[in-house]
């Protein structure tokens, strides 16, 4: 009987080896740490996360998935994975204001811009990671969507994207 799967572990187990290695040597050369742009996109991205993920009171393994993810997505250096752990923090004990937080970001990132639908697109798929939203996590992201300058259609619009328990 073949181990194929063991064999595979131990490479992707590898793989993540290098990329630790790749981002310790990004940091120690001072290329990782992220400019004043980099650091509002990564605070109000991972703040809104965890205050989407908190918002009913459990953050599920897959919104904690969803937002390792993106890191990787992304490719964070370890300082700004720092950051955005942070962040992530920092939205889940409500130790966030959102409006402001949305308004500095809209200030460089106006509704209908690519970094916008970005913020948004990862929102609301944070929202409906685990299955199922909760009435305090649907009323979160309709005050993010007001925020974000969308119209209140278009959440119900996403949402329809995935199957989810209400």
């Amino acid at each position: 009987m073949s181990d194929n799967g063991n064999a595979s572990g131990k490479f992707e187990g590898f793989r993540g080896v290098i990329n630790d290695i790749r981002l310790l040597l990004t940091d120690l050369l001072g290329l990782g740490k992220p400019d004043a742009e980099q650091q509002v996109i990564i605070e109000v991205f991972f703040g809104l996360m965890g205050y989407v993920a908190k918002a009913d009171r459990l953050v599920s393994s897959h919104e904690s998935d969803l937002a390792n993810a993106i890191m990787d997505d992304i490719d964070l250096s370890l300082a700004g994975r720092h950051m955005a752990m942070e962040a992530f923090e920092r939205g889940m004990t409500r130790n966030i204001n959102v409006r402001a937080e949305l308004l500095r970001f809209t200030d460089t990132h106006p509704s209908g811009s690519t970094h916008n639908n970005r913020l948004y697109d990862i929102l609301v798929r944070l929202a409906a990671s685990d299955g199922r939203l909760d009435q305090r996590e649907y009323d979160s992201m309709v005050e993010i969507t007001r925020d974000l300058g969308l119209p209140a259609s278009i959440l119900e619009d996403r949402l329809a994207q995935y199957t989810i328990r209400r």
